[in-house]
């Protein structure tokens, strides 16, 4: 490998295609000791194997060239929603692809100015008594958010210059996940096989990681703290609230669809706002589940598309007469996983 190249980035490259050095040495015939090597810098790597593993992860060699390393939850710049039996190579491959889109869109927005005059508010939760309500009700007034329901939650977060990608998880048990490496504007990725309710609160979930824990040393209580951030975000309480009564299965429905948010949701918001009690969520759930409205609530809501990266996209094709071709060199990929990573909607790719 050439003095210029990043051992990061061949890290990088392996994990984002699920391999572990001990797979990736018996694709490519090196010794996985040598690969180590290669991984932490400690030995240049010759030509010939340069090609061998730049072939078999199948990236340009350019994009060994990149400046820059991977990110991590533990350093409060990638933030997950998913469920405790995602796997450490799933993560990693999660995490993987957001790097990706880090360096590729540091690579585009060279060329421009700032999309949107909007930024991203950052609130410290120390400053507010660890309230994440009030936070996400000083956001909605940032915005200029009316009262009652948002509207098109994706468009508000593009008014703030986040950059969303719809990415197929798979069978991986996961909602979004962000990150926020400044100066660049927030990523997020969004599962699009989740329904529309949970897009909204995935969406809304994120936003409070970014708002209130961007650059903080992580501690167990962010999720929760994410979460409220959402509900309230979505279901302020004093617009909420006079909406609530009576708290029943069909109630729920009837506002599901003026809310945006999944029944289950609702009832949360009840218990919370003291609408109703422990015992009666607790009934309301046992009802939810008897018939089935656990994993498939009725009458979803319709999905929120983003626009922005395909604005961004766009400008390069129209105004710098670009193709695929020359857009997949200027980010130093392949041109099939350019398609796939920055055209998901057509491409339905999952890790």
């Amino acid at each position: 490998m050439d003095k210029s190249a990043n051992p990061e980035m061949l890290i990088l490259a392996r994990e984002i295609r699920g391999l572990t050095q001990t797979e990736l040495a018996a694709q490519t015939g090196i010794d996985q000791g040598r690969i180590s090597r290669y991984e932490s810098g400690d030995r240049l790597i010759p030509q010939a194997e340069f090609q061998i593993l730049a072939d078999i992860l199948r990236f340009p060699v350019e994009f060994f060239n990149f400046e820059g390393e991977r990110r991590s939850a533990e350093t409060s710049e990638i933030f997950h929603r998913k469920r405790q039996s995602v796997s450490v190579i799933d993560q990693k491959q999660i995490d993987r692809l957001l790097d990706i889109y880090h360096l590729g869109i540091n690579e585009l927005l060279k060329s421009f100015e700032r999309f949107s005059p909007y930024s991203m508010p950052k609130y410290n939760l120390h400053d507010y008594d660890g309230d994440a309500q009030k936070i996400a009700s000083l956001v909605r007034r940032d915005w200029a958010l009316p009262s009652g329901p948002v509207d098109n939650l994706i468009a508000r977060l593009e008014s703030a210059s986040c950059m969303i990608f719809p990415v197929d998880f798979g069978a991986i048990k996961m909602d979004e996940v962000a990150q926020w490496v400044e100066p660049m504007p927030p990523i997020i990725l969004v599962n699009n096989r989740a329904p529309g309710s949970r897009l909204r609160f995935s969406l809304a979930h994120a936003l409070g990681h970014l708002v209130m824990h961007h650059n903080e040393v992580p501690y167990s209580e962010m999720e929760q703290e994410a979460d409220r951030f959402a509900s309230a975000f979505l279901m302020p309480v004093n617009d909420i609230k006079p909406e609530l009564a009576p708290v029943t299965i069909d109630h729920m429905l009837r506002l599901k669809s003026r809310w945006k948010v999944s029944m289950q949701a609702l009832i949360h918001r009840a218990l919370d706002v003291g609408e109703i009690n422990d015992r009666q969520y607790t009934s309301l759930f046992q009802m939810l589940s008897r018939v089935g409205y656990r994993k498939n609530e009725p009458f979803e809501i319709p999905i929120e598309k983003p626009e922005l990266v395909n604005v961004l996209l766009g400008t390069y094709k129209q105004q710098l007469n670009y193709d695929d071709n020359k857009l997949a060199r200027l980010v130093r990929l392949q041109v099939e996983d350019f398609q796939k990573w920055y055209y998901p909607q057509e491409y339905r790719f999952h890790l």
